[in-house]
């Protein structure tokens, strides 16, 4: 009875549950599988798309353009020889650091580690942004005081002296921060110049009409180059005011600039002639530029920026061929321009915001023409705008327009006219989540013209060229119209495809007319024509090996066509490709970029660029970035381009001699060393250009 008994006591307290305490107790024996949390690098709204660098980039990285290269953001294109940014179709796109506009050149001080993230906008809404159709906004890590200097230097072998060495220096101090820039830039090769191949339509003693083809082929040159940029910025920024100002001088001089080799004629020419060409030049150059941006109250902001840039240059040109009369011309000059620009914009709540925008600016060139030819010009062109604009922003549509009037005048040499026209810019955005976004964009605008296009001076080329602008010359209205849709799956995966139209109407073209009786002609521009181009492509970033290994591909298809006298079709394919490995502190990158073909707006002329194609090593830390390149290995000769020319007059062929596109080894190196406490990395201030020049060449 006994056993029984405590049999069902032992069978009652096993049914029994455990408690919590004992259910944790167990739970605590129990082993879990991982658990991995992954930040999202990568996403898109309505107002902009948002990149952050990973650490392996920043670290390769040894400027700004550079990270932009590493990181392969999809909805831009990086050229590699001159390295500019643009969107896939070749639209301009503004850098900023921190909401502030920064040169090519300043970025080239950013210390990368710094950088946080990277955000890409279309028709940005801030009015620090200028109104800028597309922009890179760099978002660098703010510190309390301190200051940092950088030094950078570039040399490139078997091309010729090519160096380049600069110092920045920051130093920051509450709201104020101080920036110096200083650097030296020097080439000296003898592999630059063209051979070029001309036919003729002449008419000839006997008044008939003749074909003639001048053969000039290039045997010898020599160019050297210096330039050194000094620079001095302060900046007071806090979260309502941003005030800077800039002072930049720049000393350029092109001591030795010739170019010497054989000249043929046929048919008639049973005789060696040959030709000699020189053309070195100097100029120096200041810049002032400012920014005034407030922040006020009931929703209102003004951004009013300032700008001003003199240039003092002299040109020399000597040409001489056998047998023919020399050609010797000095020309000196002083350009001035400054720009006026002020926003005001006004927000009413989270989704709605209205803008206005005035822009004043003026373009004043002096020039003294001495040797066979003498003119004394003076040109003017003052240009004003206006323009208001409304913007509509929810978490999933953006819708941007604007529209305005410009009043232009041009004197050149007393010879007034003025044109006015209208301009309008519509971007719409849908962004039904973060890893879709769809863009829609069109504008309508006037191209205006550089003075050196109205020029009514005449110039003697060679023995058979003179060239000059068109004083009569109108402007040309224009439309673009662009769509693109970017994917964002997953951090390892984006991918932007695009397509876009542009055209130019009654445009100005680049024309050759009989001179001289016929026995010459004469290089000039006249509206004629119209021209269009269209282009669709897709650019994809894939990243694998946990990041390690990173692939890029952009191809795309491109289609010109151009009526009136130079009526032509070109259908040219480009496609551009990249592969990123991180190791550790080491990194390696394959590039390829196959020929960049186009068909020009303003000239009768199809252009053809060489292959670029390169492979770098290279090693960084916190303070060091250490580089090597070696690019176009298997292309031969110093050929990097061709220029085919076609009107009724005049045909050309020309092959462009220099060293973009010829084997060489480039050796990079960075040091960064900073005192104090950190402080805010960016901004950094570099050469600044100056005037724009209105000799005629």
């Amino acid at each position: 009875m006994t056993k029984f008994i405590t049999s069902i006591i032992l069978s009652a307290v096993a049914i029994i549950p455990v408690s919590a305490q004992e259910q944790a107790d167990t739970l605590k024996t129990q082993e879990l599988n991982e658990v991995v949390v992954q930040a999202q690098m990568q996403r898109t709204s309505s107002a902009k798309s948002t990149y952050t660098p990973t650490g392996k980039q920043k670290n390769a990285a040894q400027n700004a353009v550079d990270l932009l290269r590493q990181m392969a953001i999809p909805q831009i294109r990086i050229n590699p020889i001159d390295e500019t940014v643009t969107d896939n179709v070749g639209g301009s796109v503004a850098i900023y650091i921190n909401f502030l506009e920064a040169s090519k050149e300043e970025m080239e001080g950013l210390r990368t580690a710094d950088v946080r993230r990277v955000e890409y906008l279309e028709f940005p809404t801030d009015p620090r942004f200028r109104g800028a159709e597309r922009v890179i906004n760099i978002i660098v890590q703010e510190y309390a005081y301190g200051g940092y200097t950088k030094v950078t230097a570039d040399e490139n072998f078997l091309v010729g002296l090519s160096s380049r060495v600069n110092i920045f220096s920051k130093f920051s101090y509450k709201k104020m921060t101080y920036d110096l820039y200083a650097g030296a830039n020097n080439w000296n090769n003898h592999h630059i110049g063209s051979t070029t191949e001309g036919i003729y339509r002449l008419t000839g003693q006997d008044g008939k009409e003749i074909s003639l083809t001048r053969k000039e082929t290039l045997e010898s040159s020599h160019y050297k180059q210096n330039q050194y940029p000094v620079t001095f910025r302060a900046t007071y920024n806090n979260n309502k005011i941003q005030i800077r100002n800039l002072l930049a001088f720049t000393n350029l001089g092109i001591p030795t600039n010739e170019y010497s080799g054989k000249l043929e004629y046929s048919p008639n020419s049973t005789q060696g002639y040959s030709f000699d060409r020189k053309n070195p030049n100097r100029s120096n150059s200041v810049a002032y530029s400012g920014t005034y941006f407030f922040v006020l109250p009931k929703g209102y902001s003004v951004d009013f920026s300032p700008s001003f840039n003199y240039t003092h240059g002299n040109d020399y040109t000597d040409y001489a061929a056998s047998e023919q009369p020399a050609i010797h011309r000095h020309a000196e000059e002083n350009a001035y321009y400054y720009r006026l620009n002020l926003y005001i914009r006004k927000t009413f709540g989270q989704k709605h915001s209205l803008m206005f925008g005035a822009n004043r600016g003026e373009i004043i060139n002096h020039i003294n023409y001495t040797g066979n030819e003498e003119y004394k010009d003076k040109f003017i062109n003052d240009f004003t705008a206006a323009m208001v604009g409304y913007d509509f922003h929810t978490q999933k549509i953006a819708v941007n327009f604007d529209a305005g009037w410009a009043w232009e005048n041009n004197d050149i040499n007393t010879q007034k006219n003025s044109f006015n026209y209208p301009l309008t810019h519509l971007n719409v955005r849908y962004v039904p989540n973060q890893k879709n976004s769809f863009s829609l964009y069109f504008q309508y605008v006037t191209n205006s013209l550089g003075v050196s296009q109205k020029s009514s001076d005449i110039l003697r080329e060679n023995e058979l060229m003179y060239i000059t602008g068109n004083p009569s010359l109108k402007n040309s209205n224009q439309t673009i119209g662009n769509i693109s849709y970017t994917w964002m799956p997953s951090n390892a995966f984006s991918m932007s495809a695009y397509g876009r139209y542009f055209g130019i109407y009654d445009r100005q073209l680049l024309v050759y007319t009989p001179y001289e009786d016929g026995k010459a002609l004469l290089r000039s521009y006249l509206n004629n024509g119209d021209y269009f181009n269209g282009e669709i492509g897709i650019a994809v970033n894939w990243k694998l090996l946990g990041g390690k290994l990173q692939l890029y591909a952009n191809p795309s298809q491109s289609f010109y066509k151009s009526t009136g006298i130079f009526n032509e079709r070109y259908n040219p394919f480009r496609i551009t490709m990249q592969a990123s490995y991180y190791l550790d502190s080491f990194y390696f990158q394959a590039y390829y970029e196959s020929p960049q073909k186009s068909m020009d707006s303003a000239l009768p002329q199809i252009k053809n660029i060489r292959n670029f194609h390169s492979v770098t090593v290279g090693w960084a830390n916190a303070n060091w970035n250490l580089r090597v390149m070696a690019a176009n290995f298997f292309n031969k000769g110093w050929d990097g381009a061709t220029n085919t020319t076609i009107s009724p007059y005049y045909s050309e062929l020309q092959t462009i001699i220099g060293t973009s596109s010829h084997p060489r080894i480039n050796f990079t190196a960075t040091y960064t060393f900073g005192y104090g406490k950190k402080v805010q990395r960016g901004n950094e201030v570099g050469e600044q250009s100056g005037a724009a020049s209105a000799i005629l060449k």
